[in-house]
């Protein structure tokens, strides 16, 4: 397993994001980045008032990753039946790599398979 800080370069399958927004931006646009499509199953941070709901932005997010778009909804399909492995929304397998995850606030690291993992 490979922590990267959310902000820097990370480089999955060859393509390279300008950090955890980048991958994110692509996989809700449903556009690949230099041939890899990106996935994700994310989920709202808890709320507890109107004020929260009105204001929380934040997401669990787990992404997953494929040279195809089919692959990439074929990977979704697995992951979006996975329940949470750990807390926070936390679907990170190896059976999926590559893939990440991110707990949704600049102060969290991205967590990213690698091919040991598996």
């Amino acid at each position: 397993m490979k922590r990267l800080k959310n902000n820097e370069t990370i480089v999955v399958l060859g393509a390279s994001f300008n950090g955890v927004k980048d991958m994110i931006e692509h996989a809700r646009k449903r556009i690949p980045k230099n041939g890899v499509y990106v996935g994700e199953d994310s989920q709202l941070y808890p709320c507890f008032d109107s004020e929260d709901y009105m204001y929380e932005n934040r997401y669990f997010t787990n992404l997953v990753f494929a040279n195809s778009l089919e692959e990439v909804n074929n990977k979704l399909t697995i992951l979006e039946q996975i329940s949470q492995l750990s807390s926070n929304y936390n679907k990170l397998t190896a059976e999926l790599h590559p893939m990440a995850y991110w707990e949704g606030d600049t102060c969290h690291d991205v967590l990213l398979t690698e091919m040991e993992d598996k």
